[in-house]
């Protein structure tokens, strides 16, 4: 008789990231560290942000990083549901991404701020050219020439 008595089911939205059978779920709750084993209680987790630790017979697998969602325990099944969920060695891969979308977001920010100067400016000139032009259709008299 196998060990792997659990089936545990991992998605997030638009993918099933997990669907295997294991020995031993340790999933990171809003209330600390998890443990699930065959037989466990019928129950629903809120999740918190951490690790969720997937053991098969005597190995441990590699982590999963979870952030947030939620999680039931049924039948022998754990089925999480977590809109970030990512194996951990994907991490390094995504922090890179996210460090080069900032950089994008930088640039750009750079650009937009340019612009707004440039704006700025454009703006601040015709001010003055109206003022200037105000004073030029007076003839450019003084004010005691006026009278």
């Amino acid at each position: 008789m196998s060990d792997y008595r659990l089936r545990i089911l991992v998605t997030s939205p638009g993918r099933t990231l997990l669907d295997e059978m294991v020995s031993m779920v340790i999933l990171r709750t809003v209330r600390g560290d998890k443990g699930v084993l065959p037989g466990h209680e019928r129950c629903a987790l809120a999740l918190g942000t951490g690790l969720m630790r997937i053991r098969r017979g005597s190995e441990w697998e590699e982590p999963f990083i979870v952030n947030g969602g939620f999680a039931t325990v049924e039948n022998n099944t754990v089925a999480v549901m977590s809109v970030i969920t990512e194996r951990i060695s994907r991490m390094d891969g995504l922090l890179a991404e996210l460090e080069r979308q900032r950089g994008r977001r930088k640039i750009e920010t750079e650009k937009w701020e340019q612009e707004l100067k440039r704006t700025e400016m454009a703006i601040r000139r015709i001010l003055v050219d109206n003022e200037t032009s105000a004073y030029t259709a007076l003839g450019g008299m003084g004010e005691d020439e006026r009278s």
